[in-house]
């Protein structure tokens, strides 16, 4: 299994962060893999901030390192690699979509979801909705974010008595993205996925991210209108661009 993982995805090295190339045609035959191997394997979708964070951040990189797939949710990301003339450019990937597909394959292999995370109703509303457009989905249980810790070790011990092939974690859980990790060693072979205020898109409380450069340049700009402090963002990029730079003068 291995080996066909390997040959399927072309993990490179960006900023000494990895990153996967994976073909959006070979994603279905990667995640059967993973549903098929008995192991417990955790996706990570990374925007440009978490490759920035994981430079510094020990637990994030080891996370990084250790899971099945990190696929890009930057185009700054893919680019950089284009820049750096790497073997293999990342595809871009839209989290929503993502999970979408996920789903796709967990119904077509009759596979099971539990649904880990956000508030009540935004979390009834997503069971419905992914009842009604995955009819053949295997639901076998959900619990809410935001809950007291004192209840954190019987939601754990449910989610291993619920065996799901897919664990989808959004907001409202302990640590954010960390809590899948940090308890992945009490969780049974299957697949897990942090998908932040994804719940939230089920639920149609929040719009779908624009998939276009020009739509996504446009929910950008309106994010700094609502939040003028989000202009020292581009600090980032400038952060991000000028150590391309300097990998690429290096040659690293």
């Amino acid at each position: 299994m291995e080996d066909s993982l390997i040959s399927s995805r072309k993990r490179i090295n960006l900023l000494k962060i990895p990153v996967d190339a994976v073909s959006g045609e070979d994603v279905e035959k990667i995640v059967e893999m993973l549903l098929e191997d008995g192991k417990a394997h955790h996706i990570m979708l990374v925007a440009l901030k978490d490759l920035l964070r994981a430079r510094f951040n020990t637990e994030l990189r080891n996370n990084m390192e250790s899971a099945a797939l990190v696929l890009p949710i930057s185009e700054s990301i893919c680019k950089g690699a284009g820049m750096l003339k790497r073997e293999h450019i990342p595809e871009l990937y839209f989290p929503f979509d993502f999970v979408l597909k996920l789903l796709g394959i967990i119904e077509k292999k009759g596979k099971t979801v539990y649904l880990a995370g956000g508030k009540r109703a935004v979390l009834q509303i997503t069971e419905s909705n992914i009842r009604t457009s995955y009819p053949g989905m295997n639901l076998v249980g959900r619990c809410t974010g935001f809950f007291p810790k004192e209840m954190e070790k019987n939601i754990i011990t449910a989610i291993k008595k619920s065996s799901p092939a897919l664990l989808l974690a959004g907001s409202g859980l302990p640590v954010g993205r960390y809590w899948i990790t940090r308890n992945k060693a009490f969780f049974n072979p299957g697949i897990s996925l942090w998908i932040g205020k994804s719940f939230d898109i089920f639920a149609g409380k929040r719009k779908r991210p624009a998939k276009t450069t020009g739509g996504r340049f446009g929910e950008k700009l309106e994010k700094v209108f609502k939040n003028p402090l989000r202009i020292f963002n581009l600090f980032v990029y400038f952060w991000y661009y000028l150590l391309i730079m300097v990998y690429k003068i290096r040659k690293l």
